[in-house]
């Protein structure tokens, strides 16, 4: 599968190690040869693949989004779990509650 776009096999791009593009892409060795740098493990395994950079990129973008939102939920139920514990805890019932609470959770 041949693009048409900037790095593809048709449009190389001319890098230096400051300016290599992130992802697979065609490129000219300085004897003139025409090389693929793959980026994805499509590309590895036979150069005229889809290449699957933007996709991966894209899953990796929303995975971090995902563990961001988890923490932040996390650290949400850790503040409000310590608040509750402390709020049982200065309760003259306290006791009564947390014997109420372990029948409630079956241990």
């Amino acid at each position: 599968m041949s693009n048409t776009g900037t790095g593809s096999r048709d449009n190389p791009v001319e890098t230096t190690p400051d300016t290599v593009p992130p992802g697979c892409f065609w490129f000219l060795d300085p004897d003139g040869t025409l090389c693929l740098a793959p980026g994805c493990m499509a590309r590895i395994q036979d150069p005229e693949a889809e290449c699957l950079c933007d996709t991966l990129t894209a899953q990796h973008a929303r995975l971090k989004r995902r563990m961001r939102e988890l923490k932040d939920r996390q650290k949400y139920a850790n503040t409000w779990w310590h608040a509750l514990d402390a709020a049982v805890a200065a309760h003259p019932d306290q006791h009564a509650i947390l014997a109420d609470t372990r029948r409630r959770a079956g241990r």
